[in-house]
């Protein structure tokens, strides 16, 4: 291994260990070790997030160092590694390779928080269940529950508990989003590096299988059946599904807007409103989820032909 690639990966471990330590690029902490993955393989992805975790064991806490394992970097690490699994197509050139496809890349990654999910709610919430042990959390520390009732108006326990579900689903919802976005982000800067070893990938075929419509449907049937922490349970799944759906959504926009005027700022107003309301996001969601009825990708192959036109017969 050369001293260049050495460097490389000692300042992607710091890079790394950085982003975590601070608050508000904690979203973007695996971004580095993808970044190296996509580009050097995984020996180097692997060194890279050994060297961080090691890094934030030490000027951190142990704790904190394994938090960041399993919530971060383990699941980036596995996208990185499915996203560089190929095989060769025979083709008369000389073999191709075909690679991982991305809605496998897509179902992984929600397998996996998923599971991650349900283990967080059964491990961490003891008898009283994850969000009332959150509520309780918050209300028994004297800055934060007067932080909350200055800003939301936030005092009872009711509020508390109600508190505690929204921040669970949103946290559990934004876990595959942030694992496929980092892998997404270092692909793309790869890809204008011309140092990518997997392809770029075309959005305007993405598509999700139909079961997965059911899923979202038999886990919001449950979130709304049950009570308890079952329920917000079963609420964090359905967010996870819609969550897929999201990502289909922007998929379909990119696709749509190839060819428009101004593309570039629409698409940067677009992300910028996804930053500072969350709510944009259940539009691109809906658009995802409804693509399999209406194939908006599709309506600008056979658009409508105006009657007034020479030779159109009514």
């Amino acid at each position: 291994m050369t001293q260049s690639l050495l460097l490389r990966i000692s300042v992607a471990a710091i890079s790394s260990f950085v982003l975590f330590a601070a608050i508000f690029t904690l979203p973007f902490a695996a971004l580095p070790m993808a970044y190296i993955g996509l580009a050097y393989g995984l020996g180097p992805a692997v060194m890279v997030a050994g060297l961080a975790v090691v890094l934030t064991s030490v000027l951190l806490s142990p704790p904190l160092a394994i938090v960041f394992a399993i919530v971060f970097l383990l699941p980036s690490f596995a996208v990185v590694r499915q996203a560089l699994l190929s095989r060769a197509v025979p083709a008369p050139q000389g073999p191709k390779f075909v690679f991982y496809p991305l809605q496998s890349l897509i179902l992984m990654t929600l397998a996996i928080t998923a599971v991650g999910t349900i283990i967080g709610f059964m491990a961490l919430g003891g008898q009283p269940g994850l969000p009332q042990s959150l509520a309780s959390a918050l209300s028994s520390s004297p800055e934060i529950s007067g932080a909350l009732a200055q800003v939301y108006q936030v005092s009872s326990p009711e509020d508390y508990l109600r508190l505690a579900n929204i921040m669970l689903v949103t946290s559990f919802a934004s876990w595959p989003l942030l694992v496929l976005g980092n892998a997404q982000i270092a692909q793309a800067i790869l890809v204008r590096q011309g140092k990518n070893l997997r392809p770029a990938t075309d959005y305007a075929t993405l598509t999700l299988p139909p079961w997965l419509a059911l899923g979202l449907a038999g886990f919001l049937a449950l979130a709304l059946g049950l009570t308890g922490w079952l329920a917000t349970l079963f609420a964090a799944l359905a967010a996870l599904a819609m969550g897929a759906y999201f990502l289909l959504g922007l998929a379909i926009i990119h696709a749509i807007s190839r060819n428009w005027n101004g593309r570039g700022l629409l698409l940067a107003t677009l992300y910028f409103l996804l930053f500072v309301m969350a709510w944009v996001s259940i539009p691109v969601s809906l658009m995802g989820l409804l693509d399999a009825r209406f194939d908006f990708r599709g309506l600008k192959k056979h658009p409508d032909k105006p009657s007034d036109l020479p030779g159109d017969k009514e």
